[in-house]
C-alpha cells in the first residue's frame, strides 16, 4: 500500500517540519477508515522522516485493527526530493522496497509526490485498458495522486522480485 501524506501547512521555514493542517488530519483519518474497511492489517509501515508523513501515519494507523512495526526512514524523503529534481532516485526507491523482509506480507509506505505516483507507474507498467486493474491504474494516473491518496498494489513473489511491471492496482482511494 502506498499512502501520500495528507494536506500540510504551506508556510514553514523547513520543508520537513511542515505539519498537517485541519483538513489534512481529517483526510488522514478518512484514509485510515477506508483501509480498515478493506480489512488491511500491514505487518510493517515504512514512513518518510518528514513530519507530515509521520502525522499522516499516526492518523491512518489509529483506524487499523492492529498497529504494525513502524520504521521512519529519512531515505524516503531524500529520494522524493531527488525524484522531484529529476535526478534519478526511482531505482533507489525500488531497491529500498526490495530490501523488505519476506516475513512482511503487507507493507504500507507513507511518502510524497512525485515519488509515489511515479513508483506506481513503474511497478504497474503497461496494463490493458478495459480490465479492472487497468481502469484502477488509469484512475491513479489521472488523479495526480492528491494528498492522502491510497493505492493498494499486489504482486506475486518475494519482495526481491518487485520491479517494473510486476504489480497490479487492486484498490484506490482519494479524498
Amino acid at each position: 500500500m502506498l499512502v501520500r501524506h495528507a494536506q500540510a501547512e504551506r508556510e514553514t521555514a523547513v520543508d520537513q517540519e511542515r505539519r498537517l493542517d485541519g483538513p489534512g488530519r481529517a483526510e488522514a483519518f478518512a484514509a485510515g477508515r477506508w483501509l480498515a474497511g478493506r480489512g488491511v492489517a500491514p505487518d510493517l509501515a515504512r514512513v518518510s522522516g518528514a513530519r507530515r508523513t509521520r502525522e499522516t501515519w499516526e492518523c491512518v494507523a489509529a483506524a487499523l485493527s492492529r498497529l504494525p512495526e513502524t520504521v521512519h526512514e529519512q531515505g524516503l524523503y531524500d529520494l522524493s526530493v531527488e525524484i522531484h529534481r529529476r535526478a534519478n532516485g526511482l531505482g533507489e526507491l525500488v531497491t529500498l522496497l526490495q530490501g523488505t523482509s519476506d516475513d512482511v506480507g503487507e507493507l504500507v509506505v507513507v511518502g510524497h509526490n512525485p515519488s509515489l505516483p511515479e513508483l506506481i507507474g513503474l511497478l504497474v507498467g503497461t496494463v490493458l485498458a478495459g480490465t479492472a486493474g487497468g481502469a484502477l491504474a488509469q484512475l491513479v494516473e489521472d488523479s495526480g495522486f492528491p494528498t492522502a491518496s491510497v493505492a493498494v498494489l499486489e504482486f506475486d513473489g518475494s519482495w526481491q522480485d518487485l520491479g517494473p511491471g510486476t504489480a497490479r492496482v487492486t484498490g484506490f482511494w482519494m479524498p
